[in-house]
């Protein structure tokens, strides 16, 4: 991996032909025009992170104050990866100057990810059945039930459960780290979004359809199983696209 100020980034954006201003790490700032030739790999890296690939992947992820924004794209050929580091602010995550890129096989793209995702949770000690509410009920359960379990447990009875369920309880206990996944095929359809939330029962998966959010509990190793799933279901995608263009 290679750390580069925000200048040669913003060389290498524009190498690469993409429209660095739609892409989620682009370039900070608008004085960027210094900077000699870019290096030919690392073009080919942040092509491929920012879009030029047959699966991409956005994950944003967090601990505290500080976190990261990361883009991954792979093709059967390497994988780009383009990390920025991000810290909190009063409207949201701020950016911080500066970019590591880097390439690697294609096959370590779950390893590469992992590697965003933050330290714990490599037990889970909740129930492993997925937990599917209306997201109202959803959300006030998983507000309520530490502060006020009698209203968790009218908004849960209502949606038809018997009791609020414990991963609901976890949650509302307070989290400690967050990653959110956004993969897409082709640099064009979207194909699935997941986000993970640390409790002190381990990681909570949120996934949600329409009006629906499904909260499943997992460990490390169940997460980056899932992650590997949620790739393996883009990469096929991704292939059938490129056979039908073909």
């Amino acid at each position: 991996m290679r750390t580069l100020d925000e200048a040669s980034w913003a060389g290498v954006v524009r190498a690469t032909g993409l429209d660095g201003a739609g892409v989620p790490l682009r370039p900070l700032g608008h004085d960027h025009a210094g900077g000699g030739p870019a290096e030919p790999a690392l073009v080919e890296a942040a092509a491929l992170a920012l879009g030029r690939a047959d699966v991409g992947l956005t994950v944003m992820s967090g601990t505290g104050e500080r976190g990261v924004l990361a883009q991954l794209g792979s093709d059967q050929h390497a994988l780009g990866v383009a990390i920025r580091a991000v810290v909190a602010g009063d409207a949201g995550p701020v950016a911080v100057p500066g970019v590591r890129l880097g390439a690697h096989a294609p096959g370590q793209l779950t390893r590469e990810v992992m590697r965003l995702v933050p330290p714990g949770g490599e037990e889970r000690r909740l129930p492993r059945g997925p937990v599917t509410l209306d997201q109202e009920a959803a959300l006030i359960a998983g507000r309520t039930a530490v502060s006020d379990p009698d209203v968790a447990l009218a908004a849960v009875r209502h949606a038809g459960l018997e009791d609020v369920p414990p991963v609901l309880q976890a949650l509302a206990r307070g989290t400690s780290a967050s990653v959110t996944m956004t993969v897409s095929t082709g640099g064009g359809p979207l194909h699935a979004v997941r986000q993970w939330l640390l409790t002190d029962r381990g990681w909570v998966s949120l996934t949600v359809r329409g009006r629906r959010v499904t909260h499943t509990a997992s460990s490390r190793a169940e997460l980056t199983a899932a992650t590997t799933s949620m790739l393996a279901g883009a990469w096929d995608a991704a292939l059938v696209a490129r056979e039908r263009a073909s």
